[in-house]
C-alpha cells in the first residue's frame, strides 16, 4: 500500500477545535497531502482558489456559532469532493448534502483518509 496516499493533493480543513484541527492536519501531511489552509469559520472559496486548486476538503459542520454547510455546496458546486468530520449524526444533514461521506467524531484515521483518497479517483474516473 503507499506510505502518501494523499501525495501531491491540496486539501483545505474547516475545523473550529484547535486540537481536531492539528490532528488532521498531521495526518493528512503523513498521508502526502499539501494543506491549502485549516480555517475556524468559513473560508472564501474563491481566495482559496486564487490561490491555487483545491483537491478536496475535510469539514467539520458546527463551527461554534455557525455551520459550514454553504462552504461545502460552494465546494460541490465546483465539483471538489469533501468529507464532514463531525460530532454530528449524518441524519441531520441536509438532503442536498446528505450523499456524502460523513464521519463520526472521533474518527478512524485510516477511513478519513480511505474516503479523500476515494472521493478524488471518483471525480477523475
Amino acid at each position: 500500500m503507499n506510505s502518501e496516499p494523499l501525495a501531491g493533493r491540496r486539501i483545505v480543513i474547516v475545523e473550529d477545535d484547535y486540537f481536531q484541527a492539528e490532528d488532521s492536519r498531521r495526518l493528512l501531511e503523513r498521508a502526502g497531502a499539501q494543506i491549502v489552509a485549516i480555517a475556524a469559520t468559513t473560508p472564501d472559496l474563491a481566495e482559496l482558489l486564487a490561490l491555487g486548486s483545491v483537491d478536496a476538503g475535510l469539514i467539520d459542520i458546527n463551527l461554534g456559532r455557525t455551520h459550514s454547510l454553504d462552504f461545502a455546496r460552494a465546494l460541490r458546486d465546483h465539483a471538489i469532493p469533501f468529507v464532514f468530520l463531525t460530532g454530528y449524526d449524518a441524519a441531520m444533514l441536509p438532503e442536498d448534502l446528505a450523499d456524502g461521506p460523513c464521519i463520526s467524531k472521533p474518527a478512524d484515521s485510516e477511513r478519513i483518509v480511505a474516503e479523500l483518497c476515494n472521493l478524488m479517483l471518483a471525480r477523475e474516473g
